[in-house]
């Protein structure tokens, strides 16, 4: 694992979020009841959530094993996945939450899976980084370097109508989920290590993670995670 990995692992999540966005996302998902609900993702809130709304048994998937761990110690039921991996039931999801970052097989392959493994009528949130307005050179340089090719917000909207999925709504995730939900705690995490930095990796490392909190601050108007909110 790589210092920056390894950093951020030990954070209480590993990308942009917030449980205020959480309870709003859920909200506008309007009233769905289900029996078995997917979340995969990098939070402990969410899958909470998700159950005392919808009143689901939810399977939680991480990618790190240390936050299988966390969330098992915290009655969640959750279980290792791949990165990118959605795992299937034979009767499907009548409720599925998935909090990706950028999508490397392209947005249309990652919503054609999601309507497959819903159940008919059954709601999905799905987000992902989207450009909010046409990136500057250096953003667009900077940010598919670091995150993936993040997607335009107008393409996922149209690229889920063409896999027949409805949009109900979809939610922008506001500036604070990205300082206060995560830079923040990732510059405390990352002062706390500065006197016992030894290695080039570590170097290096910070160095990138300030690179890019750098970035947002001046860029913060031109990407952002959406949350789509669909029903198959």
């Amino acid at each position: 694992m790589s210092f920056i990995s390894n950093i951020i692992s030990e954070l209480e999540r590993s990308t942009a979020g917030s449980l205020q966005t959480a309870k709003e996302v859920m909200r506008l998902c309007g009233n769905v009841t289900a029996k078995r609900a997917l979340f995969v993702g990098d939070d402990f809130d969410t899958p909470k959530i998700i159950a005392e709304a919808t009143g689901a048994e939810v399977l939680a998937g991480y990618a790190e094993q240390n936050r299988v761990e966390r969330a098992l110690n915290m009655k969640i039921n959750a279980k290792q996945v791949m990165t990118y991996e959605l795992p299937h039931q034979e009767s499907g999801w009548e409720f599925l939450w998935y909090n990706g970052l950028s999508e490397p097989d392209g947005v249309s392959n990652r919503l054609e899976e999601i309507k497959s493994i819903l159940t008919s009528g059954g709601v999905a949130v799905f987000r992902t980084l989207c450009y909010l307005i046409e990136p500057s050179l250096d953003t667009r340089s900077y940010v598919e370097r670091r995150f993936g090719r993040p997607e335009e917000l107008d393409r996922v909207l149209r690229e889920a109508k063409e896999n027949g999925l409805k949009i109900r709504d979809f939610y922008i995730a506001p500036k604070t989920d990205w300082t206060r939900g995560l830079y923040e705690p990732l510059r405390e995490a990352m002062h706390k290590l500065e006197a016992a930095r030894e290695d080039d990796d570590e170097v290096s490392g910070i160095a990138e993670l300030n690179k890019e909190m750098d970035m947002f601050e001046l860029h913060s108007e031109e990407y952002s995670f959406v949350y789509y909110i669909l029903q198959a």
